[in-house]
């Protein structure tokens, strides 16, 4: 038998293979596409297929986000007194009623068909009528699924297939270019408030909830970039970058939502939890999240707001503030502080005197 000589060859650590394109991972989704668009220009290797930017990632985030005009209402409202009467247009206006502030319907068919004693199919007919013939088209729509189904229909009668694909591009499962630039195109929901123009900022990441799931959009998502040669290293780039974008999203939704939708404060989550994830190193998380802006149904913040280090206890400060506050309110009222350490610590939240003290004053109690 010959004898077999094995060579290792070194393998070519992460950080090597990037480390001439770092700067890429800390641009904005904004910036990377003008640096992009001039490589392509510049005949650098780079081919870039840039599919309609979707609006929803255009934000002027130094200001006050714009909510539904009160005026939307009314013209719905104006409608449904056209096209209905009587007991139909009592149901119709308390389906409207039920409206979030998006133009979703958010109310309970059953407890309406209940209080106006008809079945549950009756007070479904008028939903139905209202989404597809009152002005926004949509409105009242039960879901973002819904609501972009029903755009399709409207723009591709006869193209079910398109439809689909669409869908599986929403939840993540395509990346179909006809249906992701079609995508690009239609609203996300039917109220979409105040028009203003565009200031210049723009967002990275855009999280919608449509009352049951949630949806994470990426700037990236809407480009293809195709390297060749010399360039080819750009790509592996590119696509780190978007698969981290991506799992900062999805971890952000795991342990944020609570706070996203207003409901809840803060909880621990930190970059190092992303880098296990990833199977990259924090340095390389850390850039990814720098400077970077998500959307939320309740304002606009910089990813880097969602990471919280946990104390001792796993919790984040602001949990624990929430705990102390409840007890401040309740059992722990008028209590000193290590008091009030030993209630948390029967809560599992194993904190010291002087620390109590510290949340104390910042609670102002």
């Amino acid at each position: 038998m010959k004898d077999v000589r094995v060579t290792t060859a070194p393998r070519t650590s992460l950080l090597l293979k990037i480390e001439n394109s770092l700067e890429l991972l800390t641009k904005t989704s904004e910036e990377l596409l003008q640096e992009l668009e001039n490589k392509q220009q510049e005949k650098a290797q780079v081919k870039l297929t840039l599919r309609t930017r979707p609006r929803w990632f255009y934000q002027d985030y130094q200001e006050p986000q714009a909510i539904y005009r009160q005026s939307e209402i009314r013209r719905v409202e104006e409608q449904l007194r056209y096209e209905f009467d009587g007991e139909d247009l009592d149901i119709a206006l308390e389906i409207v009623a039920s409206l979030d502030h998006r133009g979703f319907f958010r109310g309970s068919l059953k407890d309406i068909a209940l209080h106006y004693q008809v079945d549950e199919e009756y007070v479904e007919d008028i939903r139905e009528f209202i989404k597809r013939e009152i002005e926004p088209l949509g409105v009242a729509c039960k879901n973002l699924e819904e609501f972009l189904l029903l755009q399709l229909e409207e723009l591709y009668p006869d193209s079910k297939a398109l439809h689909e694909e669409v869908l599986m591009v929403l939840r993540g499962k395509s990346r179909d270019l006809r249906a992701r630039e079609l995508l690009s195109r239609l609203k996300l929901s039917p109220f979409e408030g105040e028009a203003t123009a565009p200031q210049g900022g723009s967002v990275d990441v855009v999280f919608e909830f449509d009352g049951s799931d949630w949806y994470v959009f990426l700037m990236d998502d809407f480009w293809d970039v195709e390297a060749v040669g010399g360039g080819r290293s750009l790509s592996f780039v590119l696509e780190l970058r978007r698969r981290l974008l991506r799992t900062v999203g999805e971890l952000i939704i795991e342990r944020q939502a609570g706070f996203i939708l207003g409901k809840e404060p803060l909880k621990s989550l930190t970059l190092g939890e992303v880098a296990e994830r990833s199977g990259v190193n924090l340095s390389t998380v850390s850039r990814v999240v720098s400077r970077k802006y998500a959307r939320t149904p309740v304002g606009v913040y910089p990813l880097r707001a969602f990471f919280l280090r946990e104390s001792k206890g796993g919790m984040s400060r602001e949990e624990i503030l929430k705990v102390l506050k409840e007890l401040l309110e309740g059992e722990g009222k008028d209590k000193s502080d290590a008091e009030l350490s030993r209630l948390l610590s029967k809560r599992g939240i194993n904190i010291a005197r002087r620390t109590v003290n510290k949340y104390r004053r910042m609670l102002q109690r």
